[in-house]
């Protein structure tokens, strides 16, 4: 049976060298944080317009216009939910949808379905994909719309 002690040395380097350990002493880790799924967004991604029709033609997915109720009204995605993020209700509307769901987003240009994102994300929303683009886009690669 071996007797004598470990040097304190070896065991300070063995600390230093275990995975994650290096970092509690104030230090930076080096090792990657995880990645979310990529069919799980933890913050808005913006997205392609493929990818985002993709996402809105999903089941269960819930699309937004937070375009005006004036655009809105003259044409917009099959089924969407007018929610304009100008409007100051925009965060009271918002809360009243279920955080567990899947988002698709989208306005005009991409401008303020941007701002609206970012305050879903505020308001714990997880699952939400913003357009980069807007509604003339979506019409020209043949989403429905009504």
């Amino acid at each position: 049976m071996w007797t004598r002690p470990i040097p304190a040395l070896l065991v300070a380097l063995a600390l230093l060298a275990a995975p994650g350990i290096g970092a509690c002493a104030g230090g930076t880790s080096t090792a990657p944080a995880p990645a979310a799924p990529a069919s799980q967004p933890q913050a808005p991604v913006r997205v392609d317009v493929p990818t985002w029709m993709a996402v809105a033609l999903s089941p269960g997915t819930v699309v937004i216009d937070v375009r005006t109720p004036e655009e809105f009204a003259s044409g917009h995605v099959e089924g969407a939910l007018n929610i304009p993020v100008e409007f100051a209700d925009f965060a009271q509307r918002i809360a009243e949808l279920d955080p567990a769901a899947t988002y698709a987003v989208y306005c005009r240009s991409g401008n303020r379905s941007a701002v609206a994102t970012a305050e879903m994300n505020t308001l714990g929303y997880p699952h939400v994909y913003d357009l980069d683009g807007g509604f003339t886009d979506l019409e020209s690669a043949g989403m429905p719309s009504a």
